[in-house]
């Protein structure tokens, strides 16, 4: 099942994200669930947790790393399509199984 190897790839990304960027995984959550939230400071408290992730936590290097050739792919795609994630569909699930994979 892909969504159920999806949901837990997703956990087993927001654990460990949380666990290695605590304090802007923290407060980027806080921001996005305000009642009103500031666009401005939402999204600089996601550039910081972005950064944090890129240079901070293990399982996305590894999936950045085995996982290349297929994020290429979904990006074209993204770009292709202007962002439109419902036409790169089957490249998403490409990578996300890919991604599942390293962290078995």
């Amino acid at each position: 099942m892909v969504s159920e190897k999806g949901g837990l790839l997703d956990q087993i990304l927001l654990e460990d994200i949380a666990r290695h960027c605590p304090h802007q995984f923290l407060a980027f959550h806080q921001c996005m669930t305000l009642p009103e939230p500031d666009p401005n400071q939402c999204a600089q408290q996601q550039q910081q947790l972005a950064k944090c992730i890129r240079t901070a936590v293990p399982s996305f290097h590894k999936i950045q790393g085995e996982c290349a050739g297929k994020l290429q792919v979904y990006e074209a795609c993204l770009r292709i399509n202007n962002s439109n994630t419902k036409a790169c569909t089957s490249e998403l699930q490409s990578l996300r199984k890919c991604a599942f994979g390293t962290l078995q």
